[in-house]
């Protein structure tokens, strides 16, 4: 699988009938696991399902985001990077960057000057919260996601 579809090393297969069922994906890159938001029935020729595969992770993959974006406001955020993939919440994590800079944005023209002063100090504030999270003791995956966000966050405070 790592061959053909990156970052994927195994599917999570259900044995049933004559023909398996695809539950989700192992990533070969740390220790993740991300379910399908649909099961998908191997079916037919190997290049047909494969395609089907792709299909389905992509699906699967705007679902969890969708989800997590909605999470991402709900709970805090250390509890919210412990729930989701790593690639969803990096994805997550750079879209709350981006609203958070529209939102300075949009305030400087209501005419507050200080605006991407506040969007800059709540980038810094992101930022030294990842950072007091991977002084703890965290498992190597978990450490992983952060320190990936810690440098997306970084070159993200000096965009702003």
């Amino acid at each position: 699988m790592p061959k053909i579809i990156s970052a994927m090393e195994t599917l999570e297969l259900l044995e049933e009938g004559v023909r398996p069922f695809a539950k989700g994906m192992h990533a070969c890159v740390g220790k993740e696991y991300v379910e399908f938001t649909t099961d998908l029935k191997l079916m037919g020729k190997v290049e047909v399902y494969m395609q089907d595969i792709l299909d389905t992770m992509r699906s699967s993959l705007k679902d969890i985001s969708v989800k997590s974006l909605k999470k991402f406001n709900e709970i805090d955020k250390e509890s919210w990077i412990y729930q989701d993939p790593a690639m969803v919440c990096l994805l997550i994590n750079n879209c709350q960057w981006v609203i958070n800079c529209e939102s300075g944005f949009a305030n400087i023209q209501k005419g507050d000057k200080e605006a991407m002063k506040k969007a800059w100090d709540k980038q810094i504030d992101d930022l030294k919260a990842l950072i007091m999270m991977v002084q703890g003791d965290l498992e190597k995956p978990i450490r992983q996601k952060i320190m990936c966000m810690i440098t997306m966050d970084a070159h993200s405070r000096d965009i702003i």
